[in-house]
């Protein structure tokens, strides 16, 4: 038998059986970016190309967008999207099928600019869809073999075979998230819902103690929401909330934590933080413009009570909260003036 031929079947006996790995990778991954990491590090091993990439296409705009990407000029493409049907990874994303192109120079379907940016050199791809029975959700695509050796019809079976085992795995632990995101989302606003709140306290609590440091909550009321949904309807009332979810996101630092509390009340903690510096982030939230602005067009305002909190029990804390909250919700409808459009404009100096 000819030498090169017994070379080539020892080495295609040596791929299959990193199958064993690559199971392991894909039974042990907690969540779709470990799962992704350990994927793609192991095809590297088993196909030895120059540089590879793992893509993850958008349901509905069709776009994909590079998730993982290794070898040369790969930092520089990682979070980069690429429009629908573009290139030959927009065209394995659309129709489904896996391709070897052997020099991208004579393919219509390669596109350069990605090389431009990362300032690699392609010459050859493989490239394989991410699918199950109902969409293609992302494409594996490796460039360049490091033998300089072109990429073989059991290259691309083989690849095949794992991007399904792989694309198996990923749509379980996508829809294992997802079914955590909205146990613990409130899905008109996208913050987190009540759920989490106690754990969250419970847990400023205990560093709070370890720290010797304090933590405040913000209890915010959206005052006159009522008055918006029956004047306006229901689709503006959800358009505000979702303005001061998006407000909120922005103003609040990072490491704390919002969430909607029910109905158009909001909750905020502060992380070590006292109770002037909660008094800080409450005046600039009701100087941010874009609340001031809201509260022009729908005639609304946010009552904010600050409370300051270092040990105890996160139920009984939320329920001083809340009765705070209360308290100041109603100071705050006792000093209302009666033509509210009028004192919003002086407030906007308008």
């Amino acid at each position: 038998m000819d030498p090169a031929a017994n070379e080539e079947r020892f080495d295609d006996l040596v791929k299959l059986s990193f199958f064993s790995d690559i199971g392991k990778a894909i039974t042990g991954a907690r969540d779709l970016k470990e799962l992704s990491r350990s994927v793609m590090e192991q095809i590297g091993t088993v196909f030895a190309p120059a540089s590879w990439s793992l893509f993850f296409r958008n349901h509905g705009s069709g776009e994909l967008t590079f998730v993982v990407a290794i070898g040369s000029g790969a930092d520089k493409l990682v979070g980069k999207t690429l429009e629908k049907g573009r290139g030959v990874a927009g065209w394995i994303a659309e129709q489904g099928e896996a391709l070897i192109i052997e020099d991208v120079a004579k393919d219509g379907r390669f596109d350069p600019s990605m090389d431009e940016m990362s300032g690699f050199t392609t010459k050859s791809i493989i490239g394989v869809p991410l699918k199950t029975r109902t969409r293609v959700f992302g494409v594996i695509e490796l460039i360049n073999r490091m033998n300089g050796q072109a990429f073989t019809a059991f290259d691309l079976k083989l690849l095949s075979t794992i991007a399904d085992y792989a694309a198996i795995a990923m749509e379980k632990l996508y829809y294992i998230q997802a079914l955590k995101r909205s146990a613990t989302t409130d899905q008109l606003t996208r913050l987190y819902n009540r759920r989490l709140l106690a754990p969250f306290i419970q847990r400023e609590i205990e560093r709070s103690k370890r720290e010797r440091t304090p933590f405040c909550i913000l209890f915010i009321d959206i005052d006159r929401f009522k008055r918006v949904n029956d004047t306006r309807g229901h689709e503006a009332g959800d358009a505000v909330l979702r303005k001061v979810a998006d407000i909120l996101r922005t103003v609040i630092r990072k490491g704390d934590f919002v969430c909607r509390w029910g109905g158009d009340e909001f909750v905020v903690v502060l992380s070590a933080t006292a109770r002037d510096a909660a008094q800080v982030a409450k005046d600039r939230l009701l100087a941010d413009g874009r609340y001031l602005a809201l509260a022009a067009e729908y005639g609304i305002g946010l009552s904010v009570g600050v409370h300051e909190a270092r040990d105890g029990d996160a139920a009984e804390i939320l329920k001083t909260v809340d009765r705070d909250m209360y308290d100041e919700k109603t100071r705050e409808v006792e000093k209302e003036p009666e033509d509210l459009p009028t004192a919003l404009d002086e407030a906007l100096g308008t």
